[in-house]
């Protein structure tokens, strides 16, 4: 509606009831979303999807728990025990969960937009159907999933060590604790930060341990809030260092950089994320943890279909899209907790 009394618009009243019948609004042919957010593991994530087809377990992943044979040393005879054959391998078992989008197409909105139209409400809908699946998948990569059996994994399930998630793609972890993810609590214990939060300094002992109890293979990234991302990345620029090119010309358009829009410490990227929860923070090795995305419900549209059978004029249709997020090594990575010292909350 027309806003009266601001700028050359003339106060409310018959003068400017004259002014808006006779005249149209400025009108920017665009839609600006306000409310949602980017998520760069997700977009990660998505992009190194793994195809995953029917079955009553669409994702089955042979992993080994235990050794399977024995060695022993030997002396100048050469002798040796007998082998004997030792069960190792178990299946990790995964059924997708499956995220799926009405999109309403009502008679009125067909008949009055199908001319003259400056926004295309259909269209807008359709992008929202992207919009609202990627925040609920990247919400969901990083929570507790457990209590409802429809919705996906997460970096929680998968590399919990048994405390919040018992039994991980069938496996009990209290029976076989080789199944056993990296939950480390922050605060206390090995590490013990404190209220600081990380520094560099910090960051790098947990990624030497993290490192080392994984077998040797560190995390392909690390992210966490942008809150406790803020607190490390202080830490780094109070250390930075500009460099002034000898005979160069400077003036006041002059760019210098500072600050990092994401850090490197030993060798491994770290990076924020809106959707991990603040004080929490998960290490992720790409190797053995994926998307697993059905090649049969990709963010696939039905296509519309009309409502008539049920005694209405409009049209319906469906977005698909079955995933799960997956460790077939929970080990390989890591999730901290009750990390202190948020740069906000």
């Amino acid at each position: 509606m027309p806003l009266p009394g601001i700028g050359v618009a003339p106060a409310a009243g018959s003068l400017y009831n004259e002014l808006a019948s006779v005249t149209r609004r400025a009108f920017v042919p665009r839609l600006f979303v306000q409310i949602y957010y980017g998520s760069p593991t997700l977009f990660y994530m998505t992009g190194n999807a793994q195809r995953a087809a029917g079955g009553l377990n669409q994702v089955t992943l042979p992993a080994q728990g235990n050794s399977m044979v024995q060695g022993q040393f030997t002396g100048y005879g050469g002798g040796f025990n007998s082998p004997t054959i030792t069960p190792g391998i178990q299946n990790l078992q995964f059924n997708l969960a499956y995220w799926v989008v009405p999109v309403p197409l009502p008679f009125g909105e067909t008949v009055i937009q199908a001319t003259d139209r400056e926004i295309s409400i259909l269209k807008a809908r359709m992008n929202d159907v992207y919009a609202v699946t990627r925040q609920q998948m990247a919400t969901r990569a990083f929570s507790n999933n457990g209590s409802n059996p429809l919705l996906p994994d997460s970096f929680q399930n998968a590399f919990d060590n048994g405390t919040n998630f018992p039994t991980y793609g069938g496996i009990s972890r209290n029976t076989n604790t080789n199944f056993q993810g990296q939950y480390i609590n922050l605060n206390s214990g090995t590490f013990s930060l404190g209220t600081a939060g990380f520094t560099r300094a910090s960051m790098a002992r947990v990624l030497a341990y993290v490192t080392d109890q994984s077998g040797g293979e560190a995390p392909t990234f690390v992210v966490m809030h942008p809150a406790d991302y803020a607190t490390l990345n202080a830490d780094f620029i109070g250390n930075e260092q500009q460099f002034v090119n000898p005979g160069g010309s400077y003036s006041m358009d002059t760019a210098v950089r500072s600050s990092f829009p994401n850090l490197n410490v030993s060798g491994i990227p770290i990076f924020a994320d809106h959707f991990c929860p603040i004080g929490n923070v998960f290490g992720v090795n790409t190797k053995y943890t994926a998307m697993y995305l059905s090649e049969d419900a990709a963010f696939d549209f039905s296509g519309f279909y009309s409502l008539v059978p049920l005694g209405q004029i409009g049209q319906q249709g469906v977005v698909v899209v079955g995933y799960d997020l997956l460790s077939a090594k929970p080990k390989s990575g890591f999730w901290g907790y009750n990390l202190q010292g948020a740069s906000w909350s």
